[in-house]
Protein backbone atom coordinates (compact mmCIF):
# COMPACT_ATOMS: atom_id res chain seq x y z
CA UNK A 1 0.00 0.00 0.00
CA UNK A 2 2.88 2.22 0.89
CA UNK A 3 5.06 1.43 -1.81
CA UNK A 4 1.59 2.07 -4.31
CA UNK A 5 1.30 5.60 -2.84
CA UNK A 6 4.93 6.39 -3.00
CA UNK A 7 5.26 5.35 -6.74
CA UNK A 8 1.87 7.77 -7.66
CA UNK A 9 3.79 10.49 -5.66
CA UNK A 10 7.02 9.95 -7.43
CA UNK A 11 5.28 9.61 -10.92
CA UNK A 12 4.06 13.02 -10.13
CA UNK A 13 7.25 14.79 -9.33
CA UNK A 14 8.95 13.02 -12.23
CA UNK A 15 6.79 14.89 -14.31
CA UNK A 16 8.82 18.13 -13.36
CA UNK A 17 11.96 16.34 -13.97
CA UNK A 18 13.46 19.02 -16.51
CA UNK A 19 14.97 21.05 -13.97
CA UNK A 20 18.54 22.47 -13.37
CA UNK A 21 19.82 22.82 -9.73
CA UNK A 22 23.24 25.15 -8.25
CA UNK A 23 25.33 24.86 -6.07
CA UNK A 24 27.12 27.68 -4.35
CA UNK A 25 30.47 27.81 -4.03
CA UNK A 26 29.91 28.60 -0.36
CA UNK A 27 28.37 25.34 0.53
CA UNK A 28 31.81 23.51 0.83
CA UNK A 29 33.20 25.79 3.29
CA UNK A 30 29.70 26.27 5.46
CA UNK A 31 29.57 25.79 8.88
CA UNK A 32 26.90 23.20 8.74
CA UNK A 33 28.61 21.21 5.37
CA UNK A 34 31.81 21.21 7.69
CA UNK A 35 30.30 19.15 10.55
CA UNK A 36 29.06 16.79 8.43
CA UNK A 37 30.81 13.34 6.93
CA UNK A 38 31.76 13.31 3.46
CA UNK A 39 28.93 10.56 2.73
CA UNK A 40 26.35 13.00 4.05
CA UNK A 41 27.87 15.99 2.11
CA UNK A 42 27.24 13.60 -1.04
CA UNK A 43 23.41 12.31 -0.24
CA UNK A 44 23.06 16.29 0.31
CA UNK A 45 24.04 17.21 -3.38
CA UNK A 46 21.69 14.35 -4.30
CA UNK A 47 18.23 15.79 -2.26
CA UNK A 48 19.06 19.16 -3.21
CA UNK A 49 18.89 17.83 -7.06
CA UNK A 50 16.22 15.80 -6.28
CA UNK A 51 14.07 18.21 -4.61
CA UNK A 52 11.09 19.67 -6.39
CA UNK A 53 10.53 23.37 -7.03
CA UNK A 54 9.49 24.01 -3.43
CA UNK A 55 12.40 22.32 -2.04
CA UNK A 56 10.42 19.10 -0.94
CA UNK A 57 11.07 15.02 -1.76
CA UNK A 58 10.07 11.86 -0.57
CA UNK A 59 12.28 10.81 2.13
CA UNK A 60 11.94 6.64 1.63
CA UNK A 61 15.07 4.88 1.29
CA UNK A 62 13.45 3.52 -2.37
CA UNK A 63 13.27 7.03 -3.96
CA UNK A 64 16.22 8.48 -2.15
CA UNK A 65 18.47 5.82 -3.34
CA UNK A 66 16.45 5.25 -6.83
CA UNK A 67 17.80 9.01 -7.40
CA UNK A 68 21.08 9.56 -5.64
CA UNK A 69 22.50 6.35 -5.85
CA UNK A 70 21.02 4.39 -8.70
CA UNK A 71 24.25 2.18 -9.00
CA UNK A 72 25.24 1.55 -5.45
CA UNK A 73 23.62 -0.79 -2.85
CA UNK A 74 23.31 1.67 0.26
CA UNK A 75 21.50 -0.02 3.39
CA UNK A 76 18.69 1.49 5.11
CA UNK A 77 20.84 1.97 8.07
CA UNK A 78 23.53 3.82 6.37
CA UNK A 79 21.29 5.97 4.44
CA UNK A 80 19.41 6.79 8.22
CA UNK A 81 22.48 7.68 9.13
CA UNK A 82 23.46 10.42 6.77
CA UNK A 83 19.88 11.97 7.01
CA UNK A 84 20.01 12.23 10.27
CA UNK A 85 23.63 13.67 10.07
CA UNK A 86 21.92 16.01 7.63
CA UNK A 87 18.70 16.64 9.97
CA UNK A 88 21.06 17.40 13.22
CA UNK A 89 22.97 20.51 11.66
CA UNK A 90 19.41 21.94 10.11
CA UNK A 91 20.11 20.91 6.70
CA UNK A 92 16.94 19.33 5.98
CA UNK A 93 13.95 19.06 7.71
CA UNK A 94 12.58 15.51 7.71
CA UNK A 95 8.48 14.72 8.38
CA UNK A 96 5.78 12.31 7.75
CA UNK A 97 2.38 12.92 6.71
CA UNK A 98 -0.40 9.93 6.32
CA UNK A 99 2.47 7.28 6.70
CA UNK A 100 4.87 8.23 4.29
CA UNK A 101 8.08 10.32 4.68
CA UNK A 102 8.92 13.24 3.35
CA UNK A 103 11.76 15.49 3.83
CA UNK A 104 12.57 19.65 2.69
CA UNK A 105 14.83 22.19 2.51
CA UNK A 106 13.50 25.01 4.92
CA UNK A 107 15.42 27.67 2.54
CA UNK A 108 15.69 26.27 -0.41
CA UNK A 109 13.95 29.33 -2.18
CA UNK A 110 17.12 31.75 -0.77
CA UNK A 111 19.94 29.48 -2.39
CA UNK A 112 17.71 28.13 -5.64
CA UNK A 113 17.15 30.37 -8.27
CA UNK A 114 13.87 28.46 -10.18
CA UNK A 115 12.72 30.94 -13.34
CA UNK A 116 9.26 29.22 -13.82
CA UNK A 117 8.59 27.63 -10.28
CA UNK A 118 5.45 24.54 -10.49
CA UNK A 119 3.55 23.97 -6.84
CA UNK A 120 5.08 20.92 -4.95
CA UNK A 121 3.03 17.69 -4.93
CA UNK A 122 4.30 17.18 -1.96
CA UNK A 123 2.89 18.19 1.03
CA UNK A 124 4.23 20.79 3.24
CA UNK A 125 5.85 20.20 7.18
CA UNK A 126 3.38 20.83 9.15
CA UNK A 127 5.41 21.25 12.40
CA UNK A 128 7.51 24.20 11.31
CA UNK A 129 7.73 27.51 10.16
CA UNK A 130 9.75 27.91 6.49
CA UNK A 131 12.75 30.00 6.77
Amino acid sequence: MFQDRNKRVWERIEAQMARIRSIKPQFWGDDKTARVSRDARLLALGLISMSDDGGRFLASHSSICGYAYPHDEIKPAQLAKWLKELESVGFVHLYEVNGLRYGCFLTYSKHQRISHPQPSPLPAPQDVIEA
